[in-house]
Parts: structure tokens; sequence; C-alpha cells
């Protein structure tokens, strides 16, 4: 006996609102910013860096923009 299903239905509307992503300069990995912005307004973006707690080594890093990745 064979079961047929559906594929899933593809979502409605793409978002493109995306978290800020920051490396970390102590453990190399990647951690959110804590902001979220729409990849089409981040070219626009006046702001040129930022502060963060960093959740991988608790300290406080500085950003500047070309550092950032957006992610979904």
């Amino acid at each position: 006996m064979r079961f047929y299903f559906e594929p899933p239905a593809p979502r409605k509307t793409k978002s493109s609102v995306r978290r800020l992503l920051v490396r970390c300069p102590v453990t190399s990995k990647l951690t959110a910013v804590g902001e979220i912005m729409d990849a089409a307004l981040w070219e626009t973006e006046t702001r040129k860096s930022g502060r963060f707690t960093c959740a991988h080594c608790q300290q406080v890093h500085t950003w500047v923009k070309k550092d950032v990745l957006l992610a979904r």
C-alpha cells in the first residue's frame, strides 16, 4: 500500500526582512546583532557602525557596515 502526499505549499509572500549578523573577533562565530532590517533598505542605510554584546564571548564589540551579513 502506497501513500501519496502533496508537496508542501510554497510560501505566498517572500519576506525580505533579514537579521544582521557579525562575526565575533574572539571566537570567529557569527552572532546576531539583535536587529532586523529589510534587505532593500540595507543598501540605503546611513548608519555606518554599531555596538552589540556578543552571545558567544559576552564582550561588547563594534561593527562597521561592511562586516555585516544579512541572514534570513
